[in-house]
């Protein structure tokens, strides 16, 4: 996708987005009482819970991109944006809008989340003692939100993000893309490995690098693309290991192994998670049963990942096998009565 020029989308996409929101905060009342008229005749309780996330997430998103312009007159009219105070500053303003978020959509689309059988890579993770580079299934609505609550929330991890560029169209990540050290990357052109060994070169010890090396979320058009695209380069090895795997697609190692090359002295986490949903349909089925998410962290200390670079692709194909059988092993327990 081309990239949308910087005036555009802050003088018309930013305008009409925010506009939009302002409308559903102001009109809310209004929004509660027709769908609590709406609810005896249309999906009960969903439809009011739904407006509620609505409104909740405008009114967090409208309060967030405000502050970001009061940060913007406090760093100087733009000159300190990016000196350490302001940094801060900006990652607990993420902080509060990802924990906000959170618990609105958990509470109101009664969802359990549990993080299980993770307690060795919670550590890592809690101590903060060096930097990490996780590495996140890709499957379900929300599942970003998810693992960006586990680092930020927590384990007061501060997350560097690869971006696809056209969530540059979002006014709120456009912002805080550019001022926080993260990397809109288009999978379809530029270097995005080298992107992405610029953006792990310089982690700090409470740096926490997020990537999804499936490159999108997990579906079986997807999973099949993969396997033919590996068929197709002659990596007969890796493409029989994605045969295997039901519930995931096959890893683009490039930015993955870029990220470990950068930062050799990062420990590595892996994260598996089952229950969220996939697709509208699929989300609002959810809001009536209630849904059960779980989480499963794995941590590979620097020290464990091969040196060699044929090694290392096998590395990553064997920790998403591990991913695969997990998954096959807690899917069918997800979803509560």
């Amino acid at each position: 996708m081309t990239a949308v020029p910087f005036l555009v989308r802050r003088l018309v996409v930013a305008p009409i987005v925010l506009l939009f929101e302002a409308s559903l905060v102001v009109i809310s009342p209004l929004l509660a009482l027709i769908a609590a008229i709406l609810s005896p005749l249309i999906a009960g309780s969903r439809i009011v819970r739904t407006a509620a996330i609505m409104v909740d997430y405008s009114f967090r998103h409208l309060v967030c991109t405000a502050a970001c312009g009061g940060l913007w007159v406090a760093g100087g009219f733009g000159r300190r944006l990016h000196s350490p105070p302001m940094r801060r500053a900006h990652y607990a303003l993420v902080r509060w809008f990802v924990a906000g978020v959170h618990r609105t959509m958990t509470r109101l689309m009664r969802a359990d989340v549990r993080v299980t059988d993770s307690l060795e890579a919670e550590r890592a993770l809690s101590a903060r003692r060096g930097p990490v580079v996780v590495l996140s299934r890709h499957a379900g609505e929300g599942d970003s939100l998810l693992v960006l609550h586990e680092l930020m929330v927590r384990h007061r991890r501060r997350p560097r993000v690869v971006l696809h560029e056209a969530l540059r169209l979002e006014p709120l990540i456009d912002i805080l893309g550019n001022r926080l050290p993260n990397r809109f990357v288009d999978p379809r052109g530029g270097d995005t490995e080298g992107e992405i060994g610029a953006l792990a070169a310089d982690l700090g010890e409470e740096d926490a690098l997020l990537i999804f090396p499936e490159g999108g979320n997990f579906s079986r058009a997807r999973r099949r693309r993969g396997i033919e695209r590996l068929q197709r380069a002659g990596h007969a090895q890796e493409a029989a290991w994605a045969q295997k795997m039901r519930h995931v697609s096959a890893p683009r190692p490039g930015g993955a192994l870029a990220a470990i090359a950068a930062a050799p002295h990062a420990d590595v986490v892996f994260v598996g998670h089952v229950g969220t949903p996939v697709g509208i349909r699929e989300l609002w089925r959810a809001m009536a049963t209630g849904q059960t998410v779980q989480m499963r962290l794995w941590v590979a200390p620097a020290g464990d990942i091969p040196a060699g670079h044929d090694e290392r692709i096998d590395w990553l194909f064997g920790w998403w096998c591990t991913l695969d059988a997990w998954i096959e092993g807690h899917a069918v327990r997800t979803r509560r009565a």
